[in-house]
């Protein structure tokens, strides 16, 4: 008997506080059914969306002291001239949101994708191998709150539709309302909820994420503009994101609906990938993007200090492919210099392989003259009123 009573004991007082944190959770939402009537992301004039990827010379480096990346001065450059059309897409990543000096946290229970193997189940449907997940998840919660400066109007949230899945609710901090969306379906395919028109402070919070739930992360727009999201993080591999489903690429791409990709990836892969190799998987990743006629501009990376013949392998592969796919091709190499010696004497490098503040400067102003003065994104940047 006093083993029982031993036993029954903790079982009670964890059951006590879990109707607890349930009846919490529960008084502070209002949850109302997600149905396809919700206010629309889709404002009179949808900005333009660029994405923008995948390693760390366009993320920045994570763990390495230089910090710089072009997208720092892109960013606002594009702003001034076309306007804030918000955000763009955001992962749910901590160590996205630690970069942009924003907060995010979640519950014991909730998992991140980036640290999964490429490839792994749920990451060969994310964007850009970021989100969240559960397996059995149970009354789990997640916050956002955005950057400061990072305003946005409409957004949409994107999580994944699986056989056997969950339900979580999400809505805004500061209101009593939220959806509630339900995961479940007969196949695997991208889930999109649209959220509230944003009056608020645009803080999230999802709570009651129960059972198999999979939360990516969402597009946060304003009425018009240009909206830059950076995809993939420092460290990133091409042949990881080579490893994404290419049939969920179409919907993310039919949903996001870009207009620009500027890619910079394979820095990652010079000691793993031969040129054949990363010509494969370059091929495979932007076949998505061309079935989207989405536009491309093709990034080679700068010169390093060590064994540059991989890179040049690859810059190689990169030009061919432009002038075969006819998409846009530029070089770091020809705005910060030939070598790693000619950008370190004219104190452009920030470590061996990475620009430092005013090299990434020098980048970002090579881009964006790049696509003003081409006529390959008249359509984009030079729209007659």
């Amino acid at each position: 008997m006093k083993e029982l009573k031993k036993i029954g004991l903790p079982l009670v007082f964890v059951f006590v506080v879990v109707i607890i944190i349930g009846f919490i959770q529960s008084a502070f939402y209002s949850p109302v059914e997600s149905s396809s009537e919700d206010v629309s992301a889709n404002s009179e004039q949808r900005p333009m969306l660029i994405l923008a990827g995948i390693d760390s010379l366009t993320n920045g480096p994570i763990y390495h002291k230089e910090k710089s990346r072009y997208l720092d001065d892109f960013i606002p450059r594009m702003h001034k001239y076309f306007g804030n059309g918000g955000p763009g897409y955001v992962p749910f990543d901590s160590i996205y949101f630690k970069q942009e000096h924003g907060s995010f946290h979640f519950s014991y229970g909730m998992k991140e994708i980036n640290d999964l193997t490429p490839g792994q189940y749920p990451s060969q449907y994310s964007l850009d191998l970021k989100g969240m997940y559960t397996t059995n998840g149970w009354l789990n919660w997640m916050t956002v709150k955005f950057p400061k400066g990072w305003n946005w109007t409409y957004g949409k949230i994107f999580y994944l539709k699986q056989p056997h899945g969950g339900s979580f609710n999400v809505g805004y901090r500061q209101s009593d309302k939220a959806l509630t969306v339900k995961t479940n379906s007969q196949h695997i395919s991208l889930g999109v909820i649209n959220l509230p028109k944003n009056i608020y402070n645009g803080q999230l919070e999802f709570s009651h994420i129960n059972g198999k739930v999979t939360i990516f992360g969402g597009e946060f727009l304003n009425n018009k503009g240009v909206a830059l999201s950076r995809i993939g993080q420092g460290g990133d591999h091409l042949a990881w994101h080579a490893l994404i489903d290419n049939h969920m690429m179409d919907e993310w791409l039919k949903e996001l609906n870009p207009q620009l990709l500027m890619l910079n990836a394979g820095m990652n892969d010079r000691r793993f990938l031969t040129a054949s190799q990363y010509q494969k998987d370059l091929t495979n990743y932007l076949e998505p993007f061309n079935r989207e006629k989405t536009d491309i501009l093709l990034i080679a990376p700068n010169a390093i200090l060590g064994d540059n013949t991989r890179l040049k392998q690859y810059r190689q592969v990169l030009r061919q492919y432009a002038d075969k796919d006819n998409t846009g091709y530029i070089s770091n190499e020809d705005a910060i210099g030939h070598s790693y010696l000619e950008a370190k004497s004219k104190n452009l490098m920030g470590d061996r392989i990475h620009p430092d503040a005013l090299g990434s400067k020098i980048i970002s102003q090579h881009l964006f003259n790049y696509l003003m003065r081409n006529s390959q994104y008249d359509s984009l940047f030079h729209k007659k009123s």
